[in-house]
């Protein structure tokens, strides 16, 4: 909390969410799952080309980080005029700074690593995520209301709705 909010009474959630919390609750699992892929490489290996496995990887990061990046931006603009955004990336995907994390760049580090234990991480990444978004979400609700929670209902957290698409 900077020294303005404090004097206006204002409580504001910080620019990055609660994403530095689920990096730091990911990096026991990182590590523990690192050290077994190092000593046990042969059996985790991926039966792809490893050819294969670094052009996927590397589209995976790639697009992950963009979304990145196109996400934090318009977030960024939204959280100076403290206003809920509900168009662009917004508009599909309710967390997609997260969601960049999970379906793309962790991924596509799994592929260059070439490992199918380290996967094994993105459903633990998930469910990290989801334990650790309520705060962020009651934040949410509780500064704008009924248009978070009408947003909220209509715009899922990770995946954007398929029947929203189908004409």
């Amino acid at each position: 909390m900077n020294n303005q909010s404090k004097q206006e009474g204002n409580e504001n959630f910080p620019l990055l969410g609660v994403g530095p919390k689920i990096l730091i609750s990911l990096c026991p699992f990182l590590v523990l799952f690192g050290i077994l892929n190092s000593i046990y490489h042969q059996f985790f290996q991926i039966p792809i080309n490893y050819y294969w496995m670094v052009i996927i990887g590397s589209i995976l990061i790639i697009s992950g980080t963009i979304i990145f990046i196109y996400s934090e931006r318009i977030i960024k603009t939204a959280y100076d005029a403290s206003e809920v955004i509900t168009t662009k990336i917004y508009g599909h995907v309710r967390h997609p700074m997260y969601a960049s994390w999970g379906l793309g760049t962790l991924p596509g580090i799994f592929c260059l690593i070439n490992s199918w234990l380290l996967f094994l991480i993105l459903p633990i990444y998930y469910l990290i995520v989801r334990i650790y978004i309520v705060k962020e979400e009651k934040f949410l609700l509780s500064k704008f209301g009924n248009s978070y929670f009408v947003y909220k209902k209509d715009v899922n957290a990770f995946f954007p709705k398929l029947k929203k698409y189908k004409q």
